[in-house]
C-alpha cells in the first residue's frame, strides 16, 4: 500500500487557528456523526470505558452518551484548540452536555495515547483516519489499550471522496482503499473486521464555497509539500470558468468494526512463538 504523508505539525497548526470556525459545518459533522455511531447498533456490548479518539466538536461524544449513559468516555484530540471550543460551545447541544456531565477532554497525540494496556472496552475513531500518515501504527495502538472482548469502530474516506477535486486538477489527500483497511486490522491482531461503505454527496451553489469547506478542515493544509503540486494554466483556467456554477462533492465514507478477541505477544523481529500442546 502507498505510504501516507501528512505533517502532524500543520494539522494541529491548522485546527488551532480554525476550531472556532469550524461550527460552520456543524451540519456535517452532526450528519456524519449519527450515520457513523449508528454501526454501535451491531455491537453487543455495554462499555465500561469508551475512548473516543479525534473527539473534534463533540458531536459523536452525545450519540455515545445516548447509548452508554454509565460509561467513562475519554475523549482525546491532537488540537487544543478544539477542545477549548467544547468547554465554550454556546449552542444547545453545548449547554446540555455541559449540564449532564464533566467531559474528559485529553489533548493527544493518536499514535502514543496516555492510557495503559487494556484500559478501555470500546475505542471509537469517527473520521479520524484522513488525518493520519500512518495508519497501521495507530492500529496497533487501539489493539493495545483495548481489553480481550472489546470492540471498536473506527470510520474514515475511501479513494472516490473529492473526486470532482482531482478532476479539476487539484491537489486531496490520498485516501486508503477500504480493502487495505480491513488488512491492517488483521496484521494489527483484530479478528474478522467488518468494513462497510457508504456514499454522501454535498452540493453546493459554487466551487468557490466548496473549496472553502475544504480549507476549513484542513485538507490543503494537512498535506506534506511532498504531496502537492502546481496548477497548469489549463487546469486554473477550467476551475475559473466553473467559479459560479453548481457543483457537488462526494464523500465515500467506510467504517470499520470488530473486536479484539486475544492478547498477541510482541516479538522481536525474527522470532516466532512455539505452540506447545499437550497430550493425554
Amino acid at each position: 500500500m502507498e505510504q501516507f504523508s501528512y505533517s502532524q505539525r500543520l494539522i494541529k497548526q491548522h485546527f488551532n487557528r480554525q476550531a472556532s470556525s469550524l461550527s460552520t459545518l456543524d451540519f456535517l459533522f452532526r450528519e456524519l456523526a449519527a450515520r457513523v455511531s449508528s454501526r454501535l447498533d451491531y455491537i453487543n456490548l455495554q462499555p465500561d470505558v469508551i475512548i473516543d479518539c479525534g473527539s473534534g466538536l463533540g458531536f459523536d461524544h452525545h450519540e455515545l452518551r445516548s447509548r452508554y449513559p454509565m460509561a467513562k468516555i475519554y475523549e482525546t484530540d491532537l488540537s487544543l484548540g478544539i477542545l477549548k471550543t467544547q468547554q465554550t460551545n454556546t449552542s444547545w447541544l453545548g449547554r446540555v452536555l455541559r449540564n449532564q456531565e464533566r467531559r474528559k477532554l485529553i489533548v493527544a497525540d493518536a499514535y502514543e495515547l496516555p492510557f495503559k494496556h487494556q484500559f478501555a472496552n470500546l475505542m471509537y475513531a469517527n473520521l479520524l483516519l484522513p488525518y493520519l500518515a500512518d495508519i497501521p501504527r495507530y492500529f496497533k495502538e487501539v489493539y493495545r489499550i483495548l481489553s480481550v472482548g472489546g470492540s471498536f469502530c473506527i470510520s474514515g474516506l475511501g479513494v472516490d471522496s473529492f473526486k470532482e477535486l482531482r478532476e479539476l486538477g487539484l491537489t486531496t489527500y490520498r485516501f486508503p482503499d477500504m480493502h487495505d483497511i480491513g488488512d491492517m486490522l488483521i496484521a494489527a491482531g483484530f479478528s474478522n473486521p467488518v468494513v462497510d461503505t457508504e456514499y454522501i454527496t454535498l452540493d453546493y451553489d459554487d466551487i468557490a464555497t466548496l473549496l472553502a469547506d475544504i480549507r476549513l478542515v484542513g485538507c490543503g493544509a494537512a498535506n506534506d509539500l511532498s504531496l502537492r503540486k502546481s496548477l497548469s494554466r489549463k487546469e486554473f483556467i477550467a476551475i475559473k470558468e466553473k467559479d459560479q456554477i453548481p457543483t457537488k462533492i462526494t464523500l465515500e465514507l467506510f467504517v470499520a468494526h470488530g473486536w479484539k478477541d486475544q492478547q498477541q505477544i510482541s516479538l522481536p523481529e525474527g522470532y516466532q512463538p512455539i505452540n506447545f500442546i499437550r497430550h493425554k
